[in-house]
């Protein structure tokens, strides 16, 4: 049986090892391992790739069928849109896709934050150039190269029609403003929205004649963030609803209502016996000074401190503080 250390020699042992005496062996399994740190963004705990608006693609839907009319009715030629899909990601993302040979137009969408995009590839740049010209959309005869100026200005029009449509699609939701600020086809010139910033990308399959491409509409996030809290009031509870518009019918009535003020500068005690003894010209001493600070009640309960004073040649109190409560 191994000896059990006495009060004594457990106070040695102790003493020894505070001033070094004694060197303690530590195991590594004794050892307290460092725990991992991972970086945790407030602003993108789940990255833009994962943002989602739902019911989005019924105003997208929306989109393809207006712009559809608006481009058979100023080209005069049969035009299919249909939304292919959308996905949510970086603008730089979406930058390393783009070709840079096409047509883009960024557009005004007041009042929301930021500014959209629609893009057009370089197949239907190219073919509405020529439609819009009077001839015919001709695949074999889509350059590779970057859009000019002119070829630009040329289809002006055709692109500034987005924006009514975009208008109307977004309409029984929310009611915007959209103009279409200029248009660009380098690519290194799309500095309005940031490189790591979400984007909402919308890619449509389109055909004019006999060419197809792509239109993309571009949406940032932050643009989107109005859509997103009427989505969040929309799914409230009736009874939260109800009981929100009765606290502020309650607060509006509470702000209109009545309520006795009084300024009291002291406050005495006397007998009964006292007050059935005064006569006329007595003196009841306060032990308070004329300037000293009055006390203002609400309702009997006292809630500021105040000075007395004349303003416009009536009595005024001046408030110089509010009293605590159960002052």
């Amino acid at each position: 049986m191994e000896r059990i250390l006495s009060k004594d020699e457990i106070a040695d042992l102790l003493s020894a090892v505070r001033h070094g005496e004694v060197e303690i062996e530590t195991s590594s399994a004794d050892a307290v391992s460092e725990p991992s740190i991972s970086r945790v963004s407030l602003f993108r705990s789940q990255g833009p790739e994962n943002w989602k608006l739902p019911n989005f693609d019924l105003i997208l839907e929306a989109f393809a069928r207006n712009y559809t009319n608006s481009l058979a009715n100023r080209l005069q030629r049969a035009v299919v849109t249909k939304l292919a899909g959308f996905e949510s990601m970086t603008f730089d993302a979406l930058l390393q896709k783009l070709t840079g040979h096409g047509a883009i137009g960024i557009v005004e969408l007041e009042p929301l934050r930021g500014n959209g995009m629609v893009i057009f590839d370089e197949k239907i740049s190219y073919g509405l150039v020529e439609l819009v010209l009077g001839g015919s959309a001709d695949s074999e005869k889509i350059p590779d190269r970057a859009m000019t100026a002119i070829e630009l200005n040329v289809i002006h029009d055709v692109i500034s029609d987005s924006c009514p449509d975009l208008e109307k699609s977004f309409a029984p939701t929310l009611e915007i403003k959209a103009n279409l600020l200029k248009i660009e086809s380098n690519l290194r010139l799309l500095t309005h929205i940031g490189a790591d910033a979400g984007v909402l990308v919308a890619r449509y399959q389109t055909s004019l004649d006999t060419i197809e491409g792509e239109v993309i509409l571009v949406l940032p996030h932050s643009a989107l963030e109005p859509l997103v809290e009427k989505q969040r009031e929309k799914a409230l509870p009736m009874s939260a609803v109800r009981a929100n518009q009765w606290q502020q019918a309650i607060q509006g009535e509470l702000d209109m209502m009545e309520v006795e003020v009084e300024a009291q500068l002291a406050q005495i005690t006397l007998r009964v016996r006292d007050i059935l003894n005064f006569q006329v010209g007595d003196v009841i001493e306060l032990n308070c000074g004329p300037d000293s600070p009055l006390k203002l009640l609400v309702e009997g309960r006292p809630k500021f401190q105040g000075i007395a004073g004349v303003q416009a040649r009536k009595k005024a109190i001046l408030v110089t503080g509010e009293i605590p409560a159960g002052g």
